[in-house]
């Protein structure tokens, strides 16, 4: 036989004896590994469990065995890196996502807790990890704040105040003081998993048109759910409208969103909102009806900024004004599309930009025929002294063309002012 022939059989059978002896030294160290990790000694079983995985041994089990060790051992970033690999895996996602929570817990995240114990309730396929997961939901929600609140005031300037309608501007300028105030309880559960009651104030006072005064207080109720990776609620409200010192409307309203990470920085929120408008003079009953309004948004949060890029379509199903040159119709079908920027300078000043486009179709009439073009560019800036306390500086400017003359108007706002969260 050739010397070259004899040399690659013997180069072959060299190969398949290492390469036994490789996969029996692996299967040894995980076997090892097994035994001291039943046997308390964790530090052990990852220098095996290391061992076997650094001879190629790739098994589920593997990570898994690996993944725990490096929890027991306080090595959490490891344990992290593994058991995010599991949860790719179809059959190791809940045990995956429990101990991931688990990870949270020691970690002091607990927004992120919620949501991996959350997913693993949601799916319900493992009834002793559901349990587990409810258990500490449960004492996680026992840490939640039951009351929240806010607090802002506003000084500014308007140089062409809004009319009632919305839709119309008075050419007239002032400057005007403006309070928001509200808060939400936790009535049961959590607030990504229970009931929530609200209550909100308004209040905008100009310095010498009071009859354009407007005050709003509000009263709703929330059932958030969790379900499939979305963070939901269903919102029942009713609000009570005055405007120049007179009752103008109540308005109840019904509000559905959801919210979706859809990957580490990207989120999709989705909500629908409807309106039941009703008047509380006759003078203003042309602004009945119902508005109905469907958005969609896409956001992207990262170390340095957030993009948000929305979509609205809104739909009104309300009265008309008639006089004596013709009948103004206030049901328009209305198409928006919004783009926000926030900068983080640094930890105290915060950077937002923000533009919209509006078109809005009226349905015509035998005497008018109206669509509007709206453009709004907004600046605002932050500082923020803590996480609850901020100074806030915002210009606003937009820009209304119509086929109307009446409707067709810019205006400038331009507000300073503090808000305080509790």
């Amino acid at each position: 036989m050739k010397a070259h022939i004899i040399n690659r059989y013997f180069l072959t059978a060299l190969i398949l004896i290492f390469s036994s002896e490789l996969f029996a030294t692996a299967a040894t160290d995980y076997e090892q590994g097994v035994a001291a990790y039943k046997a308390g000694d964790n530090a052990s079983a990852v220098i095996y469990f290391e061992s076997a995985l650094k001879q190629g041994m790739v098994s589920i089990s593997l990570k898994y065995n690996l993944a725990s060790s490096y929890y027991k051992v306080g090595r959490y970033e490891e344990a992290k890196k593994y058991f995010k690999l599991l949860n790719k895996t179809l059959e190791m996602r809940e045990i995956a996502e429990y101990h991931l929570g688990v990870i949270a817990v020691k970690e002091k995240d607990r927004s992120l807790a919620q949501r991996y114990f959350s997913s693993v309730v949601n799916s319900g396929k493992d009834e002793k990890l559901v349990k587990l997961s409810n258990k500490y939901l449960l004492a996680l929600a026992g840490n939640e704040d039951r009351w929240k609140s806010r607090l802002s005031l506003n000084l500014g300037y308007d140089d062409n105040i809004s009319s009632v309608s919305e839709d119309s501007v008075l050419d007239t300028a002032d400057s005007f003081y403006e309070l928001s105030a509200s808060s939400n309880l936790l009535i049961k559960g959590r607030r990504k998993q229970g009931w929530l009651a609200d209550v909100a104030v308004y209040g905008i006072k100009y310095s010498d048109i009071d009859e354009n005064d407007q005050y709003v207080i509000a009263l709703g109720v929330e059932k958030a759910m969790q379900f499939k990776g979305w963070d939901t609620g269903v919102h029942l409200s009713v609000a009570d409208i005055t405007y120049g010192g007179d009752d103008l409307q109540t308005i109840g309203k019904l509000n559905f969103r959801g919210r979706k990470k859809i990957s580490k920085n990207e989120w999709i929120n989705m909500r629908y909102q409807y309106e039941d408008i009703k008047s509380d003079q006759t003078i203003y009953d042309y602004l009945e009806g119902w508005r109905q309004r469907v958005s969609l948004e896409y956001q992207n949060l990262t170390k340095n900024n957030i993009s948000q890029i929305q979509y609205e379509y809104e739909l009104n199903n309300r009265g008309e004004l008639i006089t004596s040159i013709g009948t103004y119709d206030y049901s328009p079908t209305r198409h928006t599309v919004r783009g926000i920027y926030t900068h983080f300078i640094n930890k105290k000043w915060w950077l937002t930009g923000d533009m919209s486009y509006r078109f809005s179709d009226f349905e015509a009439s035998q005497t008018i025929d109206r669509d509007d073009d709206q453009w709004m560019f907004a600046l605002t800036t932050d500082y923020r002294f803590d996480k609850t306390f901020k100074l806030t500086a915002k210009y606003q400017y937009t820009d209304n063309s119509s086929t109307l003359d009446v409707y067709s108007y810019d205006k400038s706002v331009i507000r300073v002012g503090i808000s305080k969260m509790f």
